[in-house]
């Protein structure tokens, strides 16, 4: 029975933190609208290729420390392909959501 219910608490606090990362809360986040075939996993930590053309991958971002998260409403984002912007957007099935642009930096 206490193996059971210690068993429960650990899957419990496995479950919780990847829960609270879907959660429908905003979050703000700075970084690169890059297209996917563009990212360039070379360089530590991954960056957007400046001078890439590609126009048939996903849309995505590259966060600071070079995560790399595909961006569910790419039309909110795609004058700004190559471009660093704080973003404010929500997480959800492991996609980013951009709700607002706050800034752009260059």
């Amino acid at each position: 029975m206490k193996r059971a219910i210690g068993l429960s608490i650990l899957m419990l606090s496995l479950l919780v933190p990847a829960y609270a990362q879907e959660q429908d809360h905003p979050l703000e986040r700075t970084g690169w609208i890059c297209n996917s075939k563009c990212v360039n996993p070379d360089t530590k930590p991954a960056s957007c290729k400046s001078d890439c053309t590609e126009k048939s991958g996903d849309v995505v971002f590259i966060d600071d420390q070079g995560k790399t998260t595909k961006i569910s409403n790419p039309d909110m984002v795609k004058d700004h392909m190559g471009q660093k912007m704080k973003v404010k957007c929500h997480m959800k099935d492991g996609e980013m959501q951009v709700d607002n642009l706050l800034a752009i930096y260059g």
